[in-house]
């Protein structure tokens, strides 16, 4: 195999995919962002995982365009946002991450809508719509990027961001540019349509209008009955598993037959413990770090739950934390 770089142009001769990632990659490096043997702990919530091959950063659309199409087909490539629904296995990821930084955090209103870039922080977004008369207040407690919000149409409180998406724009795996239009987005409880192996770069939302004061009392509310309800001071990755019922809590009072918290609870696993991972007291859907667990103990214990709530209830709970990677 011949890696040359002529002109600032790749020429590549290929002979065995895996070797190509590492040295065409490393002259891509010349020019372009990137971290090899990046060790995901460091960026990840529950502060668990292995490295992942290449960790690739792009300063703008064009570059991860580029990027995009350089890379082999056969390389496997995943878009991560603040890793804050990702649970890296201790083997790490294959092939590239694509994360999206500072570079993809536009908030520009325009007509009465708003476009996101799918690197802003969803607690961000809510926060700086609020100031200009919007409400995605909602998204004021919800961990991770607008990317990966749309990926998993996250949602809280009744509400779920695909309900306000009018586009959606991004990169495919070749490096073509699309947008996909409201009419053929489908938007279900914890998921989305669009194919995983596309890159969300933005997003065109259309929020209601509604007084600043008035939005921000209510995600005063939102707030403090996270603070009261989870642990928001520990290594966790928010929701383990999804409701049963399918549907978000709700800030009022409700049933919680079905929600996966109260069947957990119900199994007696509230603060169940295995190796440095435990379920948490305060919230029994989260599963917290304690310090030095590994990704097979967060995994095991969620397993484990899994389990048990069937045991008792014949109910079957599907995890909502995104497991990826090598064992």
């Amino acid at each position: 195999m011949i890696t040359r770089l002529i002109r600032n142009e790749f020429y590549l001769e290929r002979k065995s995919s895996f070797n190509l990632l590492y040295i065409s990659f490393f002259a891509i490096s010349c020019l372009m962002f990137l971290l090899f043997s990046f060790p995901l702990s460091k960026i990840s919530w529950l502060k668990v995982g292995g490295p992942v091959d290449i960790l690739f950063r792009p300063r703008n659309l064009d570059e991860l365009s580029k990027f995009l199409s350089l890379v082999p087909a056969e390389v496997h490539v995943m878009p991560i946002g603040a890793c804050s629904n990702l649970l890296v296995r201790d083997g790490g990821l294959a092939g590239v991450a694509v994360k999206l930084g500072r570079n993809f955090s536009e908030i520009e209103v325009k007509d009465n809508q708003v476009k996101l870039g799918a690197g802003n922080l969803s607690s961000k977004v809510a926060i700086s719509l609020s100031e200009l008369g919007y409400d995605l207040s909602f998204l004021r407690t919800i961990p991770g990027t607008i990317g990966g919000a749309l990926a998993m149409n996250a949602g809280c409180y009744g509400n779920y961001i695909g309900d306000y998406v009018q586009s959606i724009q991004g990169v495919d795996r070749s490096g073509k540019l699309f947008q996909v239009g409201r009419e053929s987005l489908q938007f279900k409880y914890r998921s989305s349509s669009f194919p995983k192996n596309l890159i969300i770069t933005s997003t065109i939302v259309k929020p209601k209008k509604e007084k600043q004061s008035f939005i921000e009392e209510k995600m005063t509310k939102m707030v403090s009955k996270r603070e009261e309800t989870q642990p928001t001071k520990t290594a966790t990755c928010g929701s383990t598993f999804k409701n049963p019922d399918g549907k978000s809590s709700l800030l009022l009072e409700e049933s919680i037959e079905l929600k996966a918290w109260s069947i957990i609870d119900g199994a007696g696993l509230r603060g169940k413990k295995l190796g440095k991972a435990m379920v948490s007291n305060k919230h029994p859907n989260f599963l917290i770090n304690l310090g030095g667990a590994t990704a097979q103990e967060m995994e095991s214990l969620g397993e484990y739950v899994r389990k048990a709530v069937y045991k008792k209830y014949k109910i079957p709970l599907d995890w909502e934390v995104i497991r990826v990677g090598r064992r």
